[in-house]
């Protein structure tokens, strides 16, 4: 169910995935653009991402992808996160965009996500306590 009117979901990248974006190759970045656009109409585009570790990124989902000249397994992955992740969508945040090679892409997701839920948490924390008398 689309989370705004037109059918297009509101998509976020976390400042460090964009800082990253800028360092990778011109066909990569290109590609990357095609599938923030293909994102847009659907965010369940990604693989949904399960048991393994890390258990953080469980119920993320990924996407493998390279550039149009690469010849064999896709190199890159961009790992996003859907939010809220039970009900409809109303944002997607973009948690890493990088090299699968030495699970690099993924141990930044995780690390990002990590810090990104424990701030909710804090923030929610703050919210509950009673005022002070």
């Amino acid at each position: 169910m689309p989370s705004s009117p037109g059918g297009e979901y509101h998509l976020e990248f976390l400042p460090e995935v964009q800082a990253e974006v800028v360092g990778l190759p011109e066909e990569i970045r290109r590609e990357i653009a095609r599938l923030v656009v293909a994102l847009h109409s659907d965010p369940y585009r990604g693989d949904l991402m399960d048991d393994r570790p890390p258990q953080v990124l469980k119920g993320c989902r990924k996407i493998r992808f390279d550039g149009p000249r690469h010849r064999g397994k896709p190199r890159y992955r961009l790992i996003y996160r859907n939010e809220p992740s039970d009900g409809a969508v109303g944002l997607m945040v973009v948690l890493a965009i990088g090299e699968r090679r030495g699970m690099i892409a993924y141990a930044k997701a995780a690390a990002r996500l990590s810090q990104r839920l424990e701030a909710e948490g804090r923030r929610q924390v703050r919210r509950a306590r009673p005022p002070a008398p």
